[in-house]
């Protein structure tokens, strides 16, 4: 009976370890798949002086206003500088931000930049 309970320790100290690496192994998967993507998809303001973009209000919980002339794609950076959101506006139209999570954000349209924060 003792060597029953032997086996079967063994067995699972085994069984964990394999557990264990394919764990590390899928997650180094998806780190570096989630790298390739963030890279990809990511915002940087290389430039102090890049003309800025009026974005209202300036702390919000629900919608954004964004001061565009012509119909535009609005697109919405997290603080790290992933593309959490993208969406096309008309003037006067809001932009809801209902879903992302409460942060610092920067808006890019064309050339111009904005931030805004999600309270």
């Amino acid at each position: 009976m003792k060597m029953f309970k032997t086996l079967f320790a063994a067995l699972g100290l085994v069984l964990a370890c394999n557990v264990a690496a394919n764990a590390q192994t899928s997650e180094d998967e998806t780190v570096a798949l989630a790298s390739e993507s963030a890279a990809e998809n990511t915002f940087a303001i290389d430039n102090a002086d890049a003309p800025q973009i009026n974005v209202w209000p300036q702390v919000s919980s629900i919608k954004i206003m964004v001061d565009v002339e012509a119909p535009d794609t609005v697109q919405i950076y997290n603080a790290v500088g992933r593309l959490v959101k993208s969406q096309k506006v008309a003037k006067g139209q809001g932009i809801n931000i209902e879903t992302l999570i409460p942060g610092a954000y920067t808006v890019k349209v064309g050339g111009k930049v904005g931030s805004f924060t999600k309270k």
